[in-house]
């Protein structure tokens, strides 16, 4: 019984256990199933992912070898995986020029497990199929398998991006060169413009001042007033067109407010008379009291502008100019100027176009007034430029009342940048180089300055400014800008970057530049004063004026006394010793400007003891104590003393020099 029992149990149980493990097998299978199925899925969606990416993906060995290789990579190289499945990757894709440093990379990963590029996006010229290249974004990760360690390549085809990028540069370097171009062609075009009329009204000046019939006289008149007007016109023109290419700037200069409308009002009183108009001023009077910083000459010339159309288009009444300075809660202060006319007016309708380039009220042919339409775009333009605001208020048959308005910060008098002021200043003992390589320009100015100043030399450039000065000596020199062989901008910087006597001569620029841009860049490079052609006579003078002041004769230096034998020399023999004296003096002074230049003080002894005797001889008696210094100096090697010693006796050189005719006239008269 017992035993038949245990078999019945041990039955159960085997069954049991075998049912168990089938239950547990199946629930294995299933769920392997059901893995099997998500993986599939998986490998599905991660396949389906991968051919939809636009970014080309290529799988590669340890060694290389291309294991896997996306739709999109098909699309971007020209490839079929069937067909590359198996190959080099180098040998495909990598341009021969890289296919080295790629092995080399390669064998660095399999070796040492480190790379440069893994986990960085590069961008690299890749190959298709036909050999053609392109440029690539290329980002590169790892990862471990079952055959070892896997390489997943990320490309994308970002040639199309790259031609954009590149256009896009070249339209900026396009963009930039026209600017430049623009800018070139506009400052030519100011100097070829104004430089004629220069010389026009230059020569129409000096007509003016020769005998004259009335009727010769008011011809010259009636061209002058033409030629100015017409330069008024070119002028708008220019700025429009500097305005238009971003070439205007601003500057920033402390300003007396009274100076606002104190040279406007002159400018324009005698134009104002011969129509019949009184021109009336309103302003406080502690304006004068008053600085601030801001761009005076571009405030004047709105002003300018107001008036000058207030005079066009006034029959009869006045016009009337108010300035006002008032202080603001900002601390920065309102500068409010207004020009109120008695004019035609104008019609309600028009004041919203009034500033618009171009445009003009009367558009008629046959237009009583003439213009370009540009000098309210142009004053909107520069008014908006520098913070302010501008406008009009008119009622057609009574007037109109133009006005701008400024916000400016305080400034003080020690900042004030003064424009030369009147100096009744007398020439005839200046010296001038003048440099101007237009001949009738040169005329021009020979019959404004050679009657009234001491000596006159003219050159045509920059290179031959610096030639003269080495030789001779001047008080001032009136440079040209544009000049061939140096302009003007460079023989400036020459001549204050030298070691020279003539390092700190002043530089009046008399040029055709008109931009206040142009202004600013010619005084940073050390000119000291601007004359714009055309220029005026009294401009001129006034600028020279304001450098030089009012000079008295230079102090001579000894006469000559020949060592007490002047009066046993005829006249000729004199001349004789006179071409004797220049030669030697010119030849010592030549080697003291070599030694000055090169700081070769050693080489002064011979010329120094030579020039001690010499000019003892003469009755120099100054330069021979200088000239004796120098030699004891240079013997005992005190070459620091050099220098400002050396200078002082160059310019004696020069001045004996530049005068010695007129020291041996003074002799042979004594004789």
């Amino acid at each position: 019984m017992d035993s038949y029992l245990i078999g019945i149990s041990a039955a159960v149980f085997s069954f049991c256990l075998g049912y168990g493990f089938r239950r547990l097998n199946l629930k294995w299978e299933q769920q392997a199933k059901k893995a099997e199925r998500q993986a599939n899925m998986h490998a599905e969606q991660l396949q389906a992912t991968v051919s939809a990416s636009l970014d080309g993906i290529i799988v590669i060995n340890s060694n290389g070898e291309v294991v896997d290789f996306s739709d999109s990579a098909e699309r971007i190289f020209g490839y079929k995986r069937a067909d590359i499945l198996g190959l080099p990757m180098e040998e495909l894709i990598v341009p021969k020029r890289y296919r080295d440093a790629h092995n080399a990379g390669m064998k660095r990963m399999r070796d040492t497990g480190k790379s440069k590029i893994l986990g960085q996006r590069i961008e690299i010229e890749a190959m298709r199929a036909d050999g053609t290249e392109f440029m690539s974004e290329l980002a590169i990760s790892r990862s471990p398998s079952e055959k070892g360690d896997i390489f997943i390549a990320y490309i994308r085809d970002i040639s199309e991006r790259i031609a954009a990028q590149n256009e896009l540069v070249k339209a900026k370097e396009d963009a930039e060169a026209a600017s430049e171009a623009k800018s070139r062609f506009l400052a030519t075009m100011s100097h070829e413009i104004r430089t004629p009329f220069n010389a026009v009204l230059g020569l129409l000046d000096a007509i003016g001042e020769t005998k004259l019939s009335a009727e010769q006289l008011h011809l010259v008149k009636t061209a002058e007033v033409s030629s100015i007007a017409l330069l008024r016109i070119i002028n708008d023109v220019l700025d429009y067109a500097r305005l238009s290419s971003d070439q205007v700037s601003i500057a920033a200069h402390s300003f007396q407010v009274s100076s606002v409308f104190d040279d406007v009002l002159q400018l324009f009183r005698h134009q104002a008379a011969d129509k019949g108009l009184a021109i009336e001023l309103i302003a406080d009077p502690d304006l004068e009291e008053i600085y601030l910083e801001g761009d005076l000459g571009r405030i004047r010339q709105i002003l300018v502008n107001f008036i000058g159309n207030a005079i066009k288009f006034t029959d009869k009444g006045k016009i009337t100019l108010t300035v006002k300075s008032l202080r603001r809660d900002d601390g920065l202060y309102e500068l409010f100027c207004s020009v109120e006319d008695t004019g035609i007016g104008i019609e309600t309708k028009n004041l919203d176009m009034l500033f618009n380039e171009f445009y003009m009220t009367d558009s008629s042919e046959t237009r009583e007034f003439g213009g370009t339409g540009l000098g309210l775009a142009i004053s909107k333009e520069l008014a908006e430029l520098m913070g302010g605001k501008i406008g009009c208020d008119s009622i057609v048959g009574k007037g109109s009342t133009f006005w701008v308005k400024f916000f400016l910060p305080k400034s003080s008098p020690q900042k004030t940048n003064v424009r030369y002021k009147k100096h009744d200043i007398k020439m005839e003992n200046c010296r001038i180089l003048v440099a101007e390589d237009n001949l009738t320009n040169q005329m021009v100015i020979r019959h404004s300055l050679e009657k009234r100043c001491g000596k006159l030399v003219v050159v045509d450039n920059g290179m031959e400014v610096l030639d003269v000065l080495k030789h001779e000596e001047f008080d001032l020199i009136l440079m040209d800008i544009f000049m061939p062989k140096m302009n003007g901008k460079e023989a400036t910087q020459i001549i204050r970057a030298s070691n020279h006597s003539f390092q700190n001569i002043p530089i009046i620029a008399l040029t055709a530049m008109g931009s206040f841009q142009d202004l600013e860049e010619l005084k940073a490079v050390g000119i000291d004063e601007v004359v714009t052609k055309p220029f005026k006579k009294e401009d001129l003078f006034s600028a020279i004026g304001s450098l030089l002041g009012n000079r008295s004769k230079p102090k001579s230096h000894e006469n000559l006394e020949f060592g007490g034998f002047a009066n046993q020399l005829d006249a000729d023999e004199i001349s004789v010793f006179c071409e004797q004296l220049r030669t030697d003096l010119t030849e010592i002074h030549k080697m003291y400007l070599e030694a000055f230049e090169r700081k070769t003080w050693e080489k002064l002894a011979r010329p120094s003891h030579t020039l001690k005797g010499l000019s003892g001889t003469y009755g120099m008696t100054a330069l021979s104590e200088m000239a004796e210094q120098m030699n004891d100096i240079v013997l005992s090697e005190a070459y620091q003393k050099c220098p400002e010693l050396a200078e002082s006796i160059i310019k004696s050189l020069s001045h004996y020099l530049s005068s010695l005719d007129g020291l041996f006239e003074d002799v042979k008269k004594a004789a």
